[in-house]
This record gives structure tokens, sequence and C-alpha cells, in this order.
């Protein structure tokens, strides 16, 4: 439920949103589609339009929020995709049955519901994009993109880092799961990124680190101590984080960190 607030949240701070509801509303006011153009004036139109287009905007700004935190980002494909596919099955009877209220029998016979499905897809899609764009001209965006433009070289190190605002690039300490976003340690800050832990992990794999609980990836060179107690491992990171070993991960941190020997009490030494 947090995620999908987040999400929420995210969608209603998008100017992408409010821009969206103008022009569309705008477009088909003027334009007048499924009939509306020859029964109703241009006032009439806009009237009729411009409340019930806020309402699929909204309706589709949850539905994205929604894909966002149970499915995946809204920048991916599969992202985009989804979208479009639920917002059309929730759109299109709505918008058919509104039309149907204010449209001479005669006009609304000759509307099938193929086309309110090809302008809400296409609509859809055309929105997520904007998204996409949105997002890719943000801080992190702007500042690899003038990276670029200043003749330096792109990051060459994890590619996880592009999706981190330049302010807090530098070295990636650590990996973290909550709810459907993942928490990126970094040795100048944090950040929050939604996407699936499995593939923020797979960004880094040129980093010499490991996956040590399901919940957590750490790189070795961002461990400071590690303290084992009651048959509890727990590293200390450099940045202040403790991060718990799982039992089905705890041989790879004693390969990086072998434990100190035992002495027992006939004075021999043996493994902790």
């Amino acid at each position: 439920m947090g995620a999908f607030l987040s999400g929420l949240k995210e969608e209603a701070s998008s100017p992408v949103l409010w821009v969206a509801w103008v022009v569309i509303s705008v477009a088909v006011s003027i334009a007048g589609p499924f009939g509306t153009y020859g029964v109703l004036s241009i006032f009439e139109r806009g009237l009729f339009w411009v409340p019930l287009i806020a309402v699929a905007v909204v309706l589709a700004a949850l539905v994205r929020a929604y894909v966002a935190s149970r499915i995946c980002a809204y920048y991916t494909l599969k992202g985009t995709l989804f979208t479009a596919v639920l917002n059309c099955l929730i759109l299109v009877p709505f918008l058919y049955g509104v039309i149907g209220l204010i449209l001479p029998e005669t006009v609304f016979a000759q509307i099938s519901w193929a086309e309110i499905a090809v302008m809400v897809a296409s609509i859809s899609l055309g929105i997520c994009a904007l998204r996409v764009s949105a997002r890719a001209d943000g801080p992190a965006g702007r500042g690899w993109a003038q990276q670029g433009e200043n003749g330096a070289s792109l990051p060459s190190g994890p590619r996880l880092l592009r999706r981190l605002d330049p302010t807090i690039s530098g070295d990636i300490w650590a990996i973290s799961v909550r709810d459907h976003y993942v928490d990126v340690q970094t040795s100048h800050g944090m950040g929050s990124i939604l996407m699936r832990f499995s593939d923020a992990v797979a960004e880094v794999d040129c980093q010499d680190g490991a996956q040590v609980h399901r919940s957590h990836w750490v790189a070795w060179a961002a461990v400071g101590c590690v303290s084992r107690e009651g048959g509890k491992v727990i590293l200390h990171l450099k940045s202040g984080q403790q991060i718990p070993v799982s039992r089905n991960h705890r041989a790879k941190v004693d390969a990086q960190f072998p434990p100190p020997p035992v002495v027992r009490a006939d004075g021999q030494r043996g493994a902790a």
C-alpha cells in the first residue's frame, strides 16, 4: 500500500498529468470525436469533455500507480503495455457508457468499442512516453546528459549508477529492498529507485560484492567490520548501516572475512 501511495503522490506532483488533461480536453472539445461534433456546440463539447477527461486522467493515474507498485516500473516496455491494457479495460466501458447518455441513438449506434479503445490506448501510450521523457529530463537524466555534452565519458561503473541523482553518485555500497523500491547506499548518500531487487543486483555485476540476505546486497569494500554474536552475523558498513547476513549466504561472508579462531578449553585453536 505504501508503494502505491508513493506512486500516486508522484503522479499528482508530475506536471505531465495536468498538461495532458488540458491538452487532451482542448483537443477533443475542438475536434468533437465520436459524433459529439455534430450534435453539440463547441461550448457544450467543452462542458462535456473537460470534466470527462479529468475523470479519465485521474483513473489512468491510479492505474499507472498500481502498475508501478504491483507489476513493474511504468517506464519499462512491460509497464507501458500493462498500463495501456488496464486503461482500456477500465476507461473504454466508462467512456462508452457516458457517451451513450448524451448522443442520439442513431449517432451512438455508429460508434464502436474499437474506436474508443484505439483512442484510449494511443493517449495512454503517449502519456507514458511523456512521463519517460520527463524522467530523462529530471535531475539524474540532465546530469548524465550534461556530462556527455561536455565531452566527458559516461560513468564506467555499475549501470545502476545511471539511475541515481549525480549528486549522490559514487561507489555503490549497499542495495536494500523497501516495498517495491530499492534503497541504494553510495559513498555520497542514499537514493531510492522503483525497480525489482533482482534487477538492481544485476546492474552491479561488475562490482565486487554479493547478496548476503534476501533483501540486501553489499559491496565488500563498504564493510567496516563484521560482528558474530549468538549465531548471528552482522555487517557494519562504513555508512553506519548494519546489514544482517542470512544463514544461506554466510559462506560468502566467511570467505571474505574469515572468522577468528576460537581457543578451546584444552588450549587448542579451532575455527569459530
